[in-house]
């Protein structure tokens, strides 16, 4: 049986009206009993004085060895955040009235937790399932519409339906071993998106994401992104069994780019990008032989740093790197055309180095400073020799008056002699 992280499959008309990712803040007036500011829960009868509450208001922490199951049904909104932290022998939370928490609803460290009940749950500022490795049935029936962060760690989940979210500022999935597909509706996050280190083979599919400001993908075994068009800061591919890296969409990055030990990678694709606002890093991808997968890109912000045994790859429209640039292939690649590159001026960085299949060149600012400094001496001799010239020009002319002056005081004697 597929083992699956489904995100908005087949509710996303739902998802469009109901999440703009922004929560009901404004508070309501609750009487007293259901008003608990820094309440901690112990005992059950902790836990019963809060269902006794269909609203609610402040911050609750549940925790301890005292209970078998949470019962939290009949408070159906929370204006604050729950917390569930080791409840070490407890095996069920029950919460099926619960509809909103404004806050943050967090599971951690439960270790023997097995069920959450959650089946009316559609609003969280955020979802955070953390250390839950007997965790086998999250129980969101009906989905959650509205949230801004959605955590998953270290659980025992192999499914997980009912996330509908299509805008989110964090998405965090790692270290759930038994998950094995991650197939999500969400649209655009805001902040950071990651999957990392959960089953070896995970397949993300991800095709309805249109931007993301950051992203790392650690630890996966197959990526599809059909419509990301930008990525506002860095985008990393590491660690992973994935063979082929296509984003045909993709067309700016704002930071940099990171693809570095795949070491089952042969093929990546990325035919629109035209920037890469920071660096890009392609490093031991141990069957990766060509990097010709950036037929329009233009400029990298930063640096660009190459490794590894490459056979092809070019970059036809580049026309601009800001920072240095340095290749090491032991392949079939020449440097030829990054030496030209080079020639050109079109790699404004500090240092070069290339070493491919026919030789290895090296350049640094040193020998430009170098040429200054030539030049500039140069100069200055110049301007001496200029001036000394000048000098020898001004005593050749006081010589011409003082001897012109000598001959008329001389005339002017003899004519006073003869009278």
């Amino acid at each position: 049986m597929l083992k699956s992280f489904v995100i908005g499959s087949g509710l996303i008309s739902l998802a469009l009206a109901a999440n703009n990712s922004t929560l009901t803040t404004a508070t309501p007036d609750v009487k007293s009993a259901c008003s608990f500011d820094d309440f901690t829960a112990t005992a059950s009868a902790d836990v019963a004085s809060i269902a006794a509450c269909p609203t609610a208001v402040g911050e609750i922490i549940i925790e301890g060895d005292s209970f078998g199951s949470i019962e939290l049904n009949g408070l159906e909104q929370l204006y604050g955040s729950l917390e569930v932290n080791n409840a070490t022998k407890a095996v069920t939370f029950n919460a099926a009235t619960l509809q909103l928490v404004s806050g943050e609803l967090a599971f951690s460290g439960n270790t023997v937790l097995q069920t959450l009940n959650l089946a009316q749950l559609t609003t969280v500022g955020s979802l955070s399932l953390k250390a839950l490795p007997a965790l086998e049935n999250a129980g969101l029936t009906s989905g959650i519409t509205s949230a801004d962060a959605i955590v998953v760690s270290d659980t025992g989940l192999s499914t997980l339906e009912g996330i509908n979210v299509v805008k989110l500022k964090t998405l965090d999935i790692n270290n759930n071993g038994n998950i094995e597909l991650i197939d999500s509706g969400l649209q655009q996050v805001t902040d950071s998106l990651s999957i990392s280190y959960n089953s070896d083979q995970v397949d993300v599919k991800l095709d309805q994401l249109t931007s993301v400001k950051d992203m790392v993908l650690q630890s996966i075994g197959s990526i599809s992104l059909a419509n990301l068009t930008s990525t506002n800061g860095s985008l990393s591919f590491s660690s992973s069994s994935i063979e082929k890296i296509e984003i045909s969409s993709l067309k700016s990055i704002g930071n940099s780019l990171t693809i570095n030990k795949n070491s089952d990678l042969t093929e990546i694709e990325f035919s629109k990008l035209t920037s890469i606002g920071g660096a890009l890093q392609i490093s031991d991808n141990d069957d990766l032989s060509s990097f010709s997968g950036f037929p329009e890109l233009k400029t990298v912000g930063g640096s660009v740093n190459i490794n590894g045994s490459f056979d092809n790859g070019t970059f036809e429209s580049l026309d601009r790197v800001s920072g240095g640039f340095n290749l090491r292939s032991s392949g079939d690649l020449s440097c030829e055309e990054f030496n030209e590159l080079n020639s050109d001026g079109d790699i404004k960085g500090d240092k070069y180095y290339c070493s491919g299949a026919d030789k290895e060149t090296s350049s640094s600012s040193a020998k430009s400073r170098s040429s200054e400094e030539t030049s500039s001496s140069s100069d200055d001799s110049e301007s001496d020799e200029s001036s000394s010239s000048s000098k020898s020009s001004d005593s050749g002319a006081s010589k011409s008056v003082g001897g012109i002056l000598g001959f008329i005081l001389g005339a002017a004697a003899l004519g006073v002699s003869l009278y």
